[in-house]
């Protein structure tokens, strides 16, 4: 009974800390999006073809991290399977139902309303780390994996390497990588185990940017064709960023 005490309590600190952190940063996070939405709605008011493909989706990109991050922030307290199996359901649809909305105003919105549960998704994640080592090293999880993506996109983008012979390897490590991840859920591993399950997470979803990026060099330059990339690239960011924060979070302990 002790225990449980004990743990409730430090539950109810972290949701503590977490709304006071929320509360002091909460004037920044209204002024990024106000200049995201700006900048998009400029983007959409120019011609289709003035504004490069790649701007249109990092424009995009930013909006659906922006939005995922007040998910992870609404869904801090999540837990169980149930949530998390109801979620995945839901992006799963959502991204079918984004990419019949065509590329307006309405598919970003839905766009943003999908990285939101995605970012729920990864809620109770961001908690724990926040928990056990501060916030910090979500930021420094959030800085390498867009540096990770900015170094391969500017690989993908300057080489014109054919990217595309990587598809068919990582559709089998992903599935690798959901299969030994369903296990874990079941099976405590080793630390070990874990720092070598997320670096190999890492290697796969890198490989994802790649050929991420040189679909986009390679593609129609049309708002539908940004929404549909930005679902992809933003994927490849979650998982990334998952990967690179549990392999911090392992290798920082004993």
């Amino acid at each position: 009974m002790q225990s449980e005490k004990y743990i409730r309590s430090n539950a109810g600190n972290m949701a503590d800390y977490l709304k006071a952190d929320f509360d002091s940063i909460k004037g920044v996070v209204i002024a990024v999006f106000a200049g995201l939405l700006l900048m998009y709605a400029g983007f959409q008011a120019l011609p289709e073809e003035s504004t490069p493909l790649l701007a249109k989706v990092m424009c995009l990109l930013s909006l659906t991290i922006a939005t995922a991050g007040v998910g992870a922030y609404a869904g801090r307290r999540l837990t169980g399977l149930l949530p998390a199996i109801g979620l995945l359901i839901l992006s799963i649809i959502g991204m079918f139902i984004i990419r019949s909305a065509g590329g307006g105003f309405a598919a970003t919105g839905l766009l943003m309303g999908w990285g939101f549960i995605n970012g729920m998704m990864l809620g109770p994640l961001v908690a724990f780390a926040v928990s056990e080592e501060g916030p910090g090293i979500v930021l420094q999880a959030l800085t390498g994996t867009t540096a990770v993506m900015l170094v391969t996109g500017v690989i993908a983008m300057a080489t014109g390497i054919n990217f595309s012979f990587l598809m068919p390897l990582l559709m089998i490590a992903l599935i690798g990588l959901i299969v030994v991840g369903l296990v874990r859920i079941f099976v405590k591993f080793s630390r070990t185990v874990n720092l070598v399950y997320s670096g190999i997470g890492m290697l796969v979803f890198s490989g994802f940017f790649l050929l991420n990026f040189f679909r986009i060099s390679r593609s129609e330059n049309t708002w539908e064709r940004a929404v549909d990339s930005t679902i992809s690239l933003y994927l490849s960011f979650a998982n990334f960023f998952t990967m690179l924060l549990q392999f911090m979070l392992s290798s920082r302990r004993r």
